[in-house]
């Protein structure tokens, strides 16, 4: 997961993509209930996604209210071809104070902003089929 250092770099990781690629960012502050938890869950999420890049910024570094980052976060944004498809405030609302990669992953598939990988067939999964035919 990229963390972004800067309003610039922000920009950058949103718009320098190309247009299929999925780009999810976490808004955090630190010490607030959830953002930690929602920075694991995404940090193994990159891992089973590695088509979709993941990002996080602090509320501050994003240029929100300080009244934002302590009651919008854990916020998600999520970028389709540099356009908002998704923005979605205090997850914990959602998903209470301690939650899993599993949740965050089954909510951005029904949102329509992950592919559903349990529905891709082993062999793309692999990359390639294994070849029995010696």
């Amino acid at each position: 997961m990229i963390t972004v250092h800067d309003s610039v770099q922000l920009l950058s990781e949103i718009e320098n993509v190309n247009k299929a690629v999925t780009v999810i960012i976490h808004v955090y502050e630190d010490d607030v209930d959830g953002c930690e938890a929602m920075n694991g869950c995404l940090v193994c999420l990159s891992e089973q996604h590695p088509k979709v890049k993941f990002c996080k910024v602090s509320s501050r570094v994003a240029g929100l209210s300080e009244r934002f980052g302590v009651s919008g976060v854990p916020a998600l944004l999520v970028y389709k071809a540099g356009q908002l498809v998704g923005n979605f405030v205090r997850m914990t609302d959602e998903f209470g104070e301690d939650f899993y990669a599993n949740d965050v992953e089954n909510f951005l598939v029904q949102h329509g902003l992950l592919p559903d990988n349990s529905c891709v067939p082993r062999v793309i999964k692999n990359g390639d089929a294994e070849d029995d035919s010696e």
